[in-house]
């Protein structure tokens, strides 16, 4: 219990020198005690929505991932992996493309695509194999980015990405995401009795098809809502929940907050390393997490799966 404390004060502690660091530094350098109007602007219409974005949207990934490896008992599985996050955020864009003035009905549609892509990924490979798992995903997600690359970009309709989100996509994010994440603790006991067999739950008085239902909506729920606000993100689903299992065990009570917190601070130091390391340029978050869960997936592979 010490050692998990002192863990979520370390993530905490890194939350807060991030970002300070997110929001002061940039193209342009701010000091908080004197800001100009252009300063404040800078700050509070750009730097502030995009590291709040940031924080909840690799929070809620984050999460997505842990409750579909608890209700599949697949340690990699992850809804960039499966297809879910490319599926979602082809139907968000289609989404935009229906009704272009409306913000929500891009979630929505994501929600649809997002649970499309997950039960093509059921049909197609209903045992679960975690390494038949990623051929048939990586087969999805193939297919929906393919699908994706042919959607024409309207006038005036900005792309899905931190770079670009607003206070809009930020308070959207807010609202569905906390709710989501306050669902997914709520559930974090099924994650539990999910590590028996079905027919051991059976015998004691649970329903195994009503607990993997439940956590497989929150993480679709979860996954699609932050695709649907800033675009897809890859590996964080995999490699935070992999991490926390080392450091605070396999208690969903105590995997689940680690995950928030190491997947909000995860996202906003990728999204902020980009920002520093080519000023004025930038790099985008998604490409170096890539370029970091690339190797990390392939060592949690090489090292042999893990039950989640």
């Amino acid at each position: 219990m010490k050692k998990t404390t002192l863990t979520y004060l370390f993530l905490t502690g890194l939350l807060v020198v991030t970002s300070g660091i997110a929001l002061t530094n940039g193209a342009s350098h701010f000091s908080l005690l004197a800001l100009s109007p252009t300063a404040q602007n800078t700050l509070f219409n750009i730097r502030l929505p995009r590291i709040l974005a940031a924080l909840l949207a690799g929070a809620t990934v984050a999460v997505s991932g842990a409750l579909f490896q608890a209700a599949l008992r697949n340690p990699i599985a992850d809804p960039g992996i499966m297809g879910v996050a490319s599926g979602a955020h082809l139907f968000a864009l289609l989404g935009g493309l229906v009704i272009p003035g409306l913000f929500f009905n891009r979630v929505l549609w994501a929600l649809a695509g997002g649970w499309l892509a997950f039960e093509l990924l059921v049909r197609f490979q209903p045992k679960m194999d975690p390494y038949r798992l990623i051929l048939v995903g990586v087969a999805i997600n193939a297919m929906f980015s393919g699908f994706t690359a042919l959607i024409p970009t309207m006038p005036g309709q900005s792309s899905l990405s931190l770079a670009t989100v607003t206070w809009t996509q930020t308070t959207l994010l807010a609202i569905l995401g906390l709710g989501g994440l306050i669902i997914a603790v709520l559930l974090a006991p099924w994650g539990n009795y999910l590590k028996v067999s079905d027919a051991q739950l059976v015998s004691l008085g649970q329903s195994p098809q009503r607990l993997r239902r439940g956590l497989l909506l929150t993480a679709v729920f979860l996954a699609a809502t932050t695709t649907a606000c800033v675009g897809v993100l890859a590996f964080i689903g995999i490699i935070v929940p992999h991490l926390g299992r080392q450091l605070v065990g396999r208690d969903y009570n105590r995997l689940l907050p680690f995950t928030m917190l190491a997947g909000g601070w995860l996202l906003l130091f990728f999204d902020t390393l980009g920002r520093l390391v080519i000023q004025p340029s930038e790099l985008p978050a998604t490409a170096l997490l890539a370029i970091f869960g690339g190797p990390c997936l392939i060592w949690i592979l090489k090292g042999g799966t893990t039950h989640a």
